[in-house]
């Protein structure tokens, strides 16, 4: 059986910017909503789970996310990346302390389709944790 690649992209900004007052993103950043990053990693983890599943695959998937910016040209040095967090209420924020990185880097986890529920639930929680981590966050799915 032939192995193959699963891409899921996403616009993790358009969100985050939308609820957000435009002062609180630093000048030449990019607001990245921790929801939709959240979404995004327990989407890859079900969809590829699912389509192993289905395929009949039995070992184990290597997962990998990153967030990157679109520039307007190889030469121009991507945005600082602006995590947007939402707490109690529906209210966005931009935390004090979180880091602004210009590049993640990729993270990778293991996720096998012989796995039930809880072990796909924590296979999306390491990963986003580990994305959210580069930002100095620690939050839960």
């Amino acid at each position: 059986m032939s192995r193959g690649t699963e891409l899921l992209a996403a616009n993790v900004s358009w969100h985050a910017a939308r609820h957000l007052a435009t002062h609180a993103i630093p000048a030449a950043g990019v607001a990245v909503s921790q929801d939709f990053i959240g979404a995004c990693c327990r989407d890859l983890c079900t969809t590829a789970w699912e389509l192993a599943r289905r395929l009949r695959v039995d070992s184990a998937l290597q997962l990998t996310a990153t967030l990157t910016a679109v520039t307007l040209s190889p030469m121009t040095p991507p945005p600082a990346l602006v995590p947007v967090v939402t707490g109690f209420g529906g209210f966005t924020d931009v935390p004090n302390h979180a880091h602004h990185p210009r590049r993640i880097q990729p993270v990778t986890v293991t996720l096998t389709p012989l796995d039930e529920a809880e072990a796909l639930h924590e296979t999306a929680q390491e990963l986003f944790t580990d994305v959210m981590n580069q930002f100095g966050l620690d939050p839960q799915l």
